[in-house]
């Protein structure tokens, strides 16, 4: 499959969307990807952690909830999907989409207006 490399400059600070679409030798076009989301954010002096606390992780099936505490205000990705509701104190909760068999990774990223970060990995196996 073909790719295409963008390089996008000139961003100001703030929430920016983006989505695919491809279109063949004949001109038809291919329906929209699924809408993702970046956020530009000021790069700090040094890289100052934020706190990412993870409960133990409850497996349904094949899907992993997540569950935790970060500094309030923070945005939460799993997997490269951000949390859509943070509690007021930062507690946040997240069901995975299905996990295929087999041994995963489960990454989340709490990230705060500052440019704190906290990044942690697990391992799951779904049998």
């Amino acid at each position: 499959m073909p790719t295409a490399d963008v390089t996008v400059t000139g961003l100001g600070e703030g929430a920016y969307y983006w989505l695919v679409q491809s279109y063949d030798a004949d001109g038809k076009e291919s329906l929209e990807s699924e809408k993702n989301r970046f956020t530009v954010i000021p790069k700090g002096k040094s890289a100052v952690a934020i706190n990412l606390e993870l409960n133990p992780f409850v497996q349904h099936g094949h899907v992993i909830e997540v569950q935790g505490k970060t500094e309030v205000g923070a945005r939460v990705m799993v997997n490269g999907r951000e949390v859509p509701l943070i509690g007021t104190d930062g507690t946040f909760h997240y069901f995975t989409p299905p996990l295929p068999a087999g041994e995963s990774m489960i990454t989340v990223t709490a990230q705060n207006s500052q440019g704190g970060v906290n990044t942690q990995q697990k391992k799951v196996v779904i049998q």
